[in-house]
């Protein structure tokens, strides 16, 4: 009957048989390759490339092509009209004809506002690659953040697994007593308690897992049913000052620290515009004419010259003025994100050895737990400890256990952080 239940197994979950296993570094590339919010910022820096595309249009001339043509009823018009050469002419003898344009126009002095709309493009284009490398480092740091939580609970897993092992020798030796007649029925009923104990543990550390784990497939873009990892190991990280970074280099370094930047120059352009709208706009063309009226066909070329002169802006300059406000916040903006910026650097740097101080505080817990248990063991064996203290001995040996992993998951966690803000 067991090995029908084993290959009712293999039939249903074939994928969990056959899972892909990836490592951290794979599992940020699919990430970096799939990621949703990653696949928008790359859209976002291609229509900001068309946007520069156009503007850059600007510099060339503005050409624009008219036709039409037009055929008559009988009758179509009464009355005459006067034609240069030719005298006057009944309207009712046009009775079809032909007309076409085409115009082209070459600014040549626009205020700067081809030139600064073309800068303005162009910094808007490297504002979406910014925001670009900023979306991929928390996708970085999210995947890092899953694949130690993952890599965590597993090993809480492990450590049930050593304890179950120990719980059921404790069993068997004090469900012989019990036969024996040594001891009373309470020290069973306790062992099979805490037996239930961890296996509701175990439950939990499961389902957990398998959150985990898809969340992390998810944001790989990986099958969930055949998603999984290599498990690297996770109880010897290395020291913080492997990834030192002083913190002005990192705040240099920081796109947060280049958008502010942005930010200036954008607002410094945008002030340049405001004052070319105020000034004369000067552009050349040509215009190219043809008609054909009562079977002659006309043709014509007319050179053109337009200068366009913004008189009634000159007293309102209510956008140079809004700019120049605009200038004053982003520098204020760019002082203090760099001021934040700088205590955001050395908090982060502060959580990591934090962290790092955290996971010897947690490995000295296990070393005293570890020989409290084997001298429990011991006592108990010798029949000079209780079994509530041998209970409890390990109880403590699952909780120091559990929290050194943690401690260590929680590292590689700040260790992504610290690596998002200052790489």
């Amino acid at each position: 009957m067991k090995t029908w239940y084993i290959l009712l197994g293999a039939l249903t979950f074939p994928a969990l048989l056959h899972a892909e296993k990836y490592s951290l570094q794979q599992c940020v590339e699919k990430a970096l390759a799939s990621n949703a919010n990653l696949r928008n910022a790359r859209l976002e820096i291609d229509a900001a490339a068309e946007d520069k595309n156009e503007t850059f249009s600007k510099f060339f001339p503005e050409v624009s092509a008219t036709g039409g043509a037009f055929v008559g009823a009988k009758d179509l018009m009464r009355g005459e009209m006067e034609v240069p050469m030719m005298g006057s002419m009944p309207l009712s003898m046009i009775k079809k004809g032909v007309v076409a344009n085409i115009t082209a126009m070459q600014p040549i002095y626009a205020g700067g506002q081809v030139l600064n709309g073309n800068k303005l493009a162009a910094l808007q284009h490297e504002v979406r690659q910014l925001q670009y490398a900023m979306t991929e480092k928390d996708v970085r740091q999210n995947v890092q953040d899953y694949y130690w939580r993952l890599v965590s609970l597993r090993g809480n897993v492990s450590t049930l697994d050593a304890v179950d092992s120990q719980l059921n020798e404790v069993h068997r030796q004090t469900t012989q007593f019990v036969e024996a007649g040594v001891i009373n029925r309470n020290d069973l009923l306790r062992v099979e308690m805490k037996q239930q104990e961890m296996k509701s543990q175990r439950l939990t550390l499961e389902n957990g897992i398998e959150l985990v784990r898809m969340l992390l497939a998810q944001l790989c873009g990986a099958d969930m049913q055949a998603f999984d990892i290599v498990e690297e190991s996770i109880l010897n990280p290395p020291a913080p000052a492997t990834y030192f970074v002083a913190a002005s280099e990192a705040v240099a370094n920081r796109e947060e620290t280049s958008l502010t930047q942005q930010s200036v120059r954008a607002n410094s352009l945008q002030i340049k515009m405001q004052r070319g709208k105020n000034l004369p706009t000067v552009a050349v063309g040509a215009a190219g004419m043809y008609y054909n009226v009562m079977e002659k066909n006309q043709g014509n070329l007319v050179g053109l010259a337009t200068v366009s002169v913004p008189i009634s802006d000159w007293w309102s300059n209510r956008g140079t003025k809004k700019a120049k406000i605009a200038l004053q916040q982003s520098q204020i903006t760019q002082a203090d994100t760099q001021e934040k910026l700088h205590i955001d650097v050395l908090n982060a740097w502060n959580n990591l050895q934090e962290a790092y101080a955290q996971i010897e505080i947690a490995r000295s817990s296990v070393a005293q737990a570890d020989e409290n248990l084997r001298l429990s063991r011991n006592q108990y064996n010798a029949g000079t400890l209780s079994m509530t203290d041998l209970l409890d001995a390990m109880t403590l040996y699952t909780q120091s256990h559990n929290r050194l992993t943690e401690a260590c998951a929680n590292y590689q966690g700040r260790v992504a952080e610290y690596e998002r803000k200052t790489k």
